[in-house]
């Protein structure tokens, strides 16, 4: 736990002009400090806060989040803690865990100290979510040529947190609009990604998201499509075998436990029949399959959530937007989106 002494003591949220009133915790982290992640989230927080049933703490550097509440006028106290448990006893502001920054900022620059903050920044809401600390985790977006600047290995936050928690099953659904999706391969290469699809790995995702389906959304009997990996799903052979030699038979066997699962369907029509609602969850064998009918529904709304982790983690469906950081016109709706999805299914789990 990080200890301070950097601000004086009327910071902390001990001092008893503070009203007292015990709720579930959420983290958000600050993401890269030179893209939108700071502006996003407060523009969120303004909207969800005042009436949220959950309390906030803010993961990052205090003097950075105090400077943007002020740019970007954000009424609620930033109160600076030293312990991220005081925020769940905060009535009346936002909670900031004072994790250090940069020495000097540049919009929009890509460095090695903003992105080794970053890296700072989730491993941090990463301890305090497996500690319990927290109900929820909520990571704003950073850059991967930052934190592989800063000597950080891996493509991103889904891939970190994996490693952090020590689980090695692990899968990114997006949810929004009339969507859930599981990605099969996530941050590969095209040609690289017929790697993950093979009968195990496949049954490792259905499985998960079979779980998170039942567990955080309510529904006991998921009705899971799995999208085939060729056009027209292999056309029975005529344009690949993965279709007849892989899909079909991890389908027989979650079929013969009595899920409700489906396909392989063609790509080209299995979303405009998910967009109707004749799915709960779809299964994409590679990342733009999936992203791009996604980010078509729900550009502005859509969530990325972790599956496999011990705890929840939601993130925003869109970039660190350097290009238009510090302008004050980055929209909070997909950050907006991420809370929510956080605060229900902290309510769930």
């Amino acid at each position: 736990m990080m200890k301070s002494n950097a601000f004086p003591p009327q910071f902390i949220i001990h001092n008893s002009k503070f009203k007292i009133s015990v709720k579930s915790l959420i983290a958000v982290t600050l993401g890269d400090p030179a893209g939108i992640g700071g502006e996003v989230a407060l523009k969120a927080l303004s909207l969800i806060a005042p009436k949220s049933k959950s309390n906030f703490v803010l993961i990052g550097d205090y003097r950075h989040w105090v400077s943007l509440a002020k740019k970007f006028k954000f009424r609620l106290p930033l109160i600076w803690v030293n312990d991220a448990e005081l925020g769940r006893e905060l009535k009346n502001g936002v909670a900031v865990l004072d994790m250090g920054g940069v020495k000097k900022l540049q919009w929009g620059k890509i460095s090695a100290a903003n992105g080794a903050a970053a890296v700072r920044y989730i491993c941090e809401g990463a301890r305090l979510a497996l500690e319990g600390e927290v109900d929820a985790l909520v990571t704003a977006p950073i850059s991967k040529e930052a934190i592989h600047k800063a000597g950080c290995p891996y493509p991103g936050h889904t891939e970190l947190l994996a490693t952090l928690s020590g689980n090695p099953s692990f899968a990114m659904m997006m949810v929004g609009g009339p969507f859930k999706i599981t990605l099969q391969s996530i941050h590969v290469a095209l040609k690289d990604s017929l790697a993950s699809v093979k009968p195990d790995l496949v049954w490792e995702k259905l499985e998960l998201t079979h779980k998170t389906i039942r567990k955080w959304f309510g529904i006991k009997n998921p009705r899971i499509a799995i999208a085939g990996v060729n056009p027209h799903a292999g056309e029975n052979g005529a344009f690949g075998k993965e279709e007849i030699k892989i899909l079909k038979p991890v389908i027989a066997k979650a079929q013969k436990l009595g899920w409700k699962v489906s396909g392989p369907h063609p790509p080209d029509t299995l979303f405009y029949w998910a967009s109707k609602g004749n799915y709960d969850a779809i299964l994409c064998m590679y990342h733009d399959q999936g992203l791009i009918p996604f980010k078509l529904a729900a550009f502005d709304s859509g969530v990325n959530l972790t599956l496999g982790l011990p705890f929840i983690r939601t993130s925003p469906d869109h970039g660190t937007a350097f290009d238009i950081a510090g302008k004050g016109i980055a929209k909070p709706s997909s950050m907006v989106a991420a809370i929510q999805l956080a605060e229900k299914l902290s309510i769930n789990h």
